[in-house]
């Protein structure tokens, strides 16, 4: 009898521990597969955006600070008041499938605001925040629901909110990269007076700029780029005095600089392929047609040594020959472009630049 008694509270255990799992694994599963709605829009026609950078746009708009944007932020959204937003692609690409992220002041996490399901290139738009008058729950960044329902009647100041993006396709991944950087870019006309004697053309047009931004992006990913890094710091390179060479501190030193580099001024220039110093970076016609299928860093690599302070006596602009090999930051971009043209790995290539007619 005691041998029974036992079996059957072995028995009884045994299915109330099978029960208590059971129930366990019921609250684990349902956890797991919570969902909570993004709010997805779409910015891929002519009804629900406008373009940037067309042709026949007035040149003072294009080149105005409206227009000014971080690379690093390629998709810009950034507050018009305490309602309304406006989201905008600085890429002559399409985007997919990115998340916009909002880091409010005062809510302890970055919340997943909105997902874009197309924003198309140089595409812009105004939105109204969707907690105004629709959903007041988010997730944040880790997947926690948040309430947002405090500002649905007064909004967000907007210097109380900034945004960012996220997202997992290979082309966003390659855009985030360029975060590294602190550029902020802006175009502009430098030559307003049409003066003949100088090397910058008479006006920017759209078409100039939308190359520009392409060409701008790819030189960030190259710069922010490991490879790039790495090679810079074991670069032999010479100081303005055209013999000194860089200690290995001097070079990290550089690099941050070029990283940090805050503002470029972005032109077009004529009678010589290129001209660059302190935030003014300009290039020629060829350089904007040809980068996406040339090596171009000889120009551009050497106008941003200008940027960075180095004159012609320097490596940081023109190549110096050591033990009979080109050494400087031009053959060492033109080294990293050679090897992303054989693996296909520019952010904007041929192949996704909107505008065919503009590579002509």
């Amino acid at each position: 009898m005691k041998y029974i008694y036992t079996c059957k509270n072995i028995l009884l255990l045994m299915s109330m521990l099978i029960l208590i799992s059971c129930s366990n694994d019921d609250n684990s599963s349902e956890a797991e597969n919570t969902e909570f709605a993004v709010r997805e829009y779409s910015f891929d026609t002519d009804a629900n955006s406008k373009l940037m950078f067309r042709d026949g746009e007035d040149q003072e708009l294009m080149t105005s600070e409206t227009r000014r944007y971080e690379i690093g932020k390629i998709i810009r959204v950034k507050p018009i008041d305490a309602f309304t937003i406006e989201v905008a692609n600085f890429a002559p690409v399409d985007i997919e499938n990115v998340f916009i992220i909002a880091d409010i002041e005062g809510v302890g996490s970055k919340i997943k605001l909105f997902k874009i399901n197309k924003i198309r290139a140089h595409a812009k738009q105004e939105i109204k925040y969707s907690f105004l008058s629709e959903e007041t729950q988010f997730i944040n960044v880790n997947g926690v629901m948040v309430d947002l329902s405090d500002y649905s009647t007064e909004g967000i100041l907007a210097d109380k909110v900034t945004f960012d993006f996220m997202g997992e396709s290979e082309l966003v991944k390659k855009l985030k990269t360029l975060s590294k950087l602190k550029w902020d870019i802006r175009y502009h006309d430098f030559d307003e007076n049409n003066n003949p004697d100088n090397n910058w053309s008479d006006d920017i047009s759209a078409k100039d700029i939308r190359r520009f931004s392409g060409m701008i992006i790819n030189l960030g990913y190259i710069f922010a780029s490991e490879a790039f890094e790495e090679g810079f710091l074991k670069e032999h390179l010479i100081k303005n005095d055209g013999a000194i060479v860089m200690t290995s501190e001097e070079k990290k030193e550089l690099y941050q600089k070029l990283i940090n580099k805050e503002f470029l001024k972005c032109g077009k220039v004529v009678n010589v392929s290129g001209l660059g110093g302190g935030s003014t970076f300009g290039v020629a016609e060829h350089i904007l047609r040809d980068y996406l299928t040339k090596k171009t860093g000889h120009i551009t690599a050497h106008e941003f040594g200008h940027c960075l302070g180095y004159n012609h006596s320097s490596n940081m602009t023109y190549p110096i020959k050591v033990e009979g090999i080109k050494t400087g930051i031009a053959p060492l971009t033109n080294r990293i472009i050679e090897d992303m043209f054989s693996k296909k790995a520019f952010p904007v290539d041929g192949d996704n630049y909107y505008k065919s007619t503009d590579l002509e």
